[in-house]
């Protein structure tokens, strides 16, 4: 029985450690997926980390997301893209915080996408309005903001808003 039991022990050794290891690879995952387009390397520096990042030229890195001590811009090797190097001190609080700002400079930026996108689609609803519509409707023309919402958030703070939108008269 005691080599049986040892087997068991083993086994059990085992499978516990495929459990916890496919735990934390889904935990990795999770936290890093978000980065995955972006991210090209992560570096261990003596007791830092390194999260190199590639972005769109046209992205912007917002101050409230960057410790420009930490941060360093490198040459990239791909055309449109800037190379970015986020620095940060091995500890969970440390690494946290620049996965965390890595995120949301993605999020930022790509919500900044979206709404040019929406820009643009709006610009070509108008156009189509007004190719369509004589000058006196128009001039009775106006904008609203459908009424779920009443402020618009700014970086700044949230300033309140009368209705803002648009619609025909």
């Amino acid at each position: 029985m005691g080599k049986m039991g040892t087997h068991l022990s083993w086994v059990s050794n085992i499978i516990l450690f495929n459990i916890y290891y496919k735990i934390l690879i889904m935990s990795l995952y999770k936290e890093f997926s978000s980065l995955l387009p972006y991210l090209q390397s992560v570096r261990k520096l003596e007791n830092y980390l390194s999260f190199d990042v590639s972005f769109p030229t046209s992205w912007k890195l917002p101050k409230k997301y960057v410790d420009e001590e930490k941060v360093m811009e490198q040459a990239s090797k791909v055309e449109n893209h800037r190379f970015f190097s986020f620095v940060s001190e091995i500890s969970e609080e440390n690494v946290g915080l620049i996965s965390d700002n890595l995120k949301n400079i993605i999020r930022y930026n790509l919500e900044l996408e979206e709404k040019d996108r929406l820009f643009q689609n709006k610009v070509n609803e108008l156009k189509v309005i007004f190719e369509k519509q004589n000058l006196n409707n128009l001039k009775d023309l106006s904008f609203e903001m459908k009424p779920k919402t009443t402020k618009i958030k700014l970086d700044d703070g949230e300033e309140s808003v009368k209705r803002i939108g648009v619609t025909e008269s």
